[in-house]
């Protein structure tokens, strides 16, 4: 399950005391996905946490949940470094929502959380597919998302913008859009070849070059002529 902080507010600790339910620690840790954050709290004997993607707490920061852990990362910190640590209290614990107040070393602060729903196993699993299909490191996949994303707008946009040329206010472009959407990029081009040939029909592509006019015997013939007496008369003098 996966998690957006959507705010952090600082707290005085004096005058705004909530009960508190348990010890929390906050590490900041690498690992072979990168540097993070674990924020693990005392629940049932033992420490529930949340794997932080991000360097230091801020709204905007995403995080997941993380298998319960031993009491002992209480006290002790093995590889990772110790950022905070102190009391916990759950102000609103709900399916979608939760907000709680930290009160560490660090001061008190108010954390609300809500839910983001993640991807089902099956795309998870499409994705692991299709990165292993086209040779791709799993971390560079949102990068070809957002590329292929881009390329099946630039090629709708294309078709539609040859369908109004060739068709006028008869190219329903509205239609052509949602007939495309749910197809594959490949499809798309397809339609978009037959475009481009109505295209090319219609208004067929000028040359690049023109070839030279080739000149003819009696053309040659004169040129000869006078290139022999441009020499003779440099003789002569």
């Amino acid at each position: 399950m996966f998690w957006t902080l959507v705010s952090i507010e600082p707290l005085d600790s004096a005058a705004d005391v909530a009960p508190v339910e348990g010890r929390f620690v906050l590490h900041r840790h690498r690992d072979t996905q990168g540097p993070h954050l674990d924020l693990r709290i005392e629940q049932d004997g033992c420490l529930a946490g949340l794997r932080i993607d991000a360097d230091a707490l801020a709204p905007g920061a995403w995080a997941s949940e993380k298998a319960p852990h031993a009491l002992h990362w209480l006290r002790q910190d093995g590889d990772a470094v110790r950022v905070d640590a102190g009391a916990y209290a759950w102000e609103q614990c709900e399916t979608d929502v939760r907000v709680m107040r930290l009160d560490g070393a660090q001061g008190a602060c108010r954390l609300e959380w809500r839910r983001v729903d993640g991807l089902p196993p099956n795309c998870v699993r499409a994705l692991i597919e299709a990165a292993r299909a086209v040779h791709a490191a799993p971390d560079r996949m949102a990068e070809l998302v957002r590329d292929g994303a881009e390329a099946r707008g630039r090629a709708i946009a294309r078709l539609c913008g040859l369908g109004r040329e060739l068709d006028g206010a008869a190219f329903d472009a509205a239609a052509w859009r949602r007939l495309l959407e749910p197809l594959s990029l490949r499809e798309i081009h397809g339609h978009l070849a037959a475009f481009e040939t109505r295209f090319d029909r219609a208004f067929p592509p000028e040359p690049v070059s023109r070839p030279e006019a080739l000149e003819d015997e009696s053309q040659r013939a004169t040129a000869r002529s006078r290139s022999d007496q441009a020499l003779r008369l440099l003789r002569d003098r």
